[in-house]
């Protein structure tokens, strides 16, 4: 080594050591709690705090440390600050190292107030004084920031934070949130390397009022520039009680493996286990490019438990059901993926009570758009509905004149926004009492334009198909059904739709309709369109169509009947026609069906909007129509139309609300009887022109005789 060289280390050393001697002689000739007046005097001179030093300050050199006792500082006269003890120690030969090995940290008893006030300004930024802003001249130019070609490595044997108090407040919305009990201890604290760490606070907050207990152990590792957070054999307990829970204690467990790498946008949740009360939910998951396009990859799965009991322990009430044994069984397994941007859920397995779920569900998070393939075996909706109440007659009376104002049906702009692409299949669906089998719907939706095509089932022995359309790209959304009806047994379908019981049978019905609005009566309004209908192997219920024809009978014979013990049903083979649906009114002009010695003929009109019906029937005699002998048939009753009139209500009551149309009878009557004189007059004509030709052929033999 050269002897330059030699001198020059030697000199640096000396220099090193005369140094250390001096910040040596500094530390123990000098007492810190000298300089309190002059470190408050400072703080009040270069910052709005009012220091109060009242404990001891120590200092030592080897190790490098730093003690504070009872500081207190105030803000606008306000207190702000509070600390019990402060304790710092640090390695000297570390920092000269540029390796930080802190020895031990110690934080006792600390206290901080922070305000918000109204106009949304902290306390805190009040710490420092108001600088005047330079003028632009005097504004330096900013410099390119140096990138730090080293990474700083530091070493902390002991952590303890203990008794730490943060208020909170924020006086625009009252809100106050306290944040207390808090402490946390680590030891063994190196860069890249576990290290246990444990937690524990207290939260307590005010609208709404909600308070948390938190516990927690883990395995901490750091990784570089603290770009790598790795929490290993995480264990934590929550309690939540408050507003939301009802005053109800509420156990959440949190458990298994945290790795968020930032260089890699890339977060790995394993063995993950959260239990909230007896609910679980497992996952292996890996959340990637989480800061652009995130792409997850692996499983979830959360075991069977009632979701009834889970609510009641979280001090929520449910509504009242038709079934109070619902919501007792929930579960749910499915394979997270899908490409970058999406959440896909496939395979998914769900079970509701009864029910199971299968399919698949794609979500894409830049557009909102949804798909979805799902499979449901079996789901009885009645079980989940509130049950039917029957309020008095007073009350219902009531209701009706103070009916509530009429809303729209449709969010017009979260339909615009929708994008949809969904198909569902259920084995057997019961709604409002209605069993629906073997239902198929498949639903589209983009900008405003949804699309379901097609909806199809089997429905009381019968199968039904449609499909429908809704532009709501207007601010009048426009609507159009297409449906086809067949076989459907019409009794028990009626009966639960309109409470109508009169009509029985096989319907097969074509029905092509479209509407605008976005209000039930507006849609009723504006209704059109056309429907053809034929019933099969069906029956009038409540209704004798055959009492009624003899009625009218018995009285060409001008003969009495008594009918009011007959049974009042009507039986017929084949009832067919067509509507014209314009607004409320359900218009037909062409009804026809087949009755035991008779054709029963119509024409008249429904208003939907009240279920009242205005038919005029004929009842055209063909042959026998009852054994009672006021009721019989001869030749010139044949083709005699019996006029019934059937106007009222088509709700509530069993039967139809028709009757033998006396006063039009009268007119049949009279068209028969003039009818009948015509004839007799016509024959009379006819056997005169007979009277006055055999008299000519007579005149002429006797003529030609002789």
């Amino acid at each position: 080594m050269p002897a330059a060289l030699r001198y020059l280390l030697i000199s640096l050393a000396g220099l090193v050591l005369l140094g250390g001697v001096a910040v040596a002689g500094i530390l123990f000739l000098f007492d810190p709690n000298d300089f309190k007046p002059q470190i408050e005097e400072a703080a009040e001179t270069h910052t709005r705090l009012d220091l109060q030093l009242g404990g001891d300050i120590g200092w030592s050199f080897i190790p490098l440390g730093l003690e504070l006792n009872a500081v207190k500082a105030r803000l606008d006269d306000e207190p702000f600050l509070e600390l019990e003890q402060l304790i710092a120690r640090v390695s000297l030969r570390s920092l000269i190292q540029m390796q930080p090995s802190v020895h031990r940290f110690e934080l006792a008893g600390l206290e901080l107030n922070l305000i918000l006030d109204k106009e949304g300004h902290g306390n805190w930024e009040r710490i420092m004084p108001e600088q005047a802003e330079p003028s632009p001249k005097a504004i330096p130019k900013e410099e390119p920031a140096q990138q730090d070609s080293g990474a700083l490595l530091f070493n902390i044997s002991e952590v303890d934070i203990r008794n730490t108090r943060v208020h909170y407040r924020d006086e625009s919305t009252g809100q106050a949130v306290t944040l207390d009990e808090f402490g946390l201890q680590a030891s063994n604290i190196k860069p890249q390397q576990a290290f246990p760490l444990d937690l524990q606070f207290h939260l307590a907050t005010t609208e709404p009022a909600l308070d948390i207990r938190t516990k927690l152990n883990a395995r901490l590792t750091l990784g570089e520039q603290f770009k790598r957070i790795l929490l290993d054999q995480l264990s934590s307990q929550i309690t939540l009680q408050g507003d939301a829970t009802n005053q109800k204690s509420v156990a959440i467990a949190i458990d298994g493996n945290i790795d968020a790498d930032l260089n890699n946008s890339r977060i790995s949740l394993s063995a993950l286990k959260l239990a909230l009360n007896k609910a679980q939910l497992n996952t292996d998951l890996v959340i990637s490019q989480f800061d652009s396009q995130p792409q997850l990859a692996g499983t979830l799965s959360v075991a069977e438990f009632s979701p009834r009991e889970l609510l009641t322990q979280l001090g929520q009430s449910l509504p009242p059901m038709q079934d109070p044994n619902t919501l007792r069984k929930l579960s749910l397994e499915t394979t997270l993926g899908g490409a970058p941007g999406q959440i896909e859920l496939k395979p998914l397995k769900a079970t509701l009570d009864d029910s199971k779920l299968s399919g698949e569900v794609r979500y894409t998070l830049d557009s909102g758009a949804l798909f979805a393939r799902l499979n449901l075996d079996a789901i009885n909706a009645d079980r989940y509905l509130a049950p039917a109440e029957e309020a008095p007659a007073e009350k219902t009376q009531t209701a009706n004149t103070q009916a509530a104002p009429e809303t729209d049906l449709l969010p017009l702009d979260t339909l615009r926004s929708l994008q949809l692409d969904t198909g569902v299949n259920i084995g057997e669906l019961i709604i409002n009492a209605i069993p629906i089998r073997q239902l198929a719907l498949k639903a589209t939706a983009t900008d405003g334009l949804v699309t379901i095509n097609p909806l199809s089932g089997q429905l009381y022995e019968g199968s039904f198909k449609a499909n429908a359309s809704i532009d709501a790209r207007s601010q009048n959304p426009r609507w159009q059904v297409q449906a086809k009806v067949t076989d459907v047994k019409t009794l028990p379908l009626l009966t639960q739709l309109a409470e109508m019981q009169q009509f029985s049978g096989l319907a097969n019905i074509d029905l092509d309709l479209n509407t605008t609005g976005n209000r039930v009566s507006t849609l009723r309004n504006n209704a059109k369109g056309q429907a053809n209908f034929a019933i099969k192997q069906g029956k009038f219920e409540g209704t004798s169509m055959s009492a009624y024809a003899c009625e009218g009978i018995a009285l060409m014979h001008k003969e009495s009947i008594d009918t009011s013990t007959w049974p009042k049903v009507t039986n017929f083979e084949d009832l067919s026609g067509a509507v014209t649906i314009n607004g409320n009114a359900i218009n037909n002009s062409a009804l026809t069906a087949q009755l035991k010695g008779m054709a029963l003929e119509g024409k008249g009109a429904i208003d939907v909007a009240s279920m009242d019906l205005d038919y005029r029937a004929g009842l055209r005699i063909l042959g026998d129509v009852h054994e009672n002998p006021s009721c019989r048939v001869n030749e010139k009753l044949k083709d005699v139309v019996i006029p019934v009139k059937c106007k009222g209500s088509l709700t509530g009551e069993k039967g139809l609300p028709c009757k033998f149309d006396t006063a039009r009878f009268r007119d049949v009557i009279a068209d028969k009887a003039k009818a009948e004189a015509k004839e007799k007059a016509s024959e009379e004509i006819d056997r005169g022109k007979e009277k006055l030709k055999e008299k000519a052929r007579d005149k002429l033999q006797n003529l030609f005789g002789r």
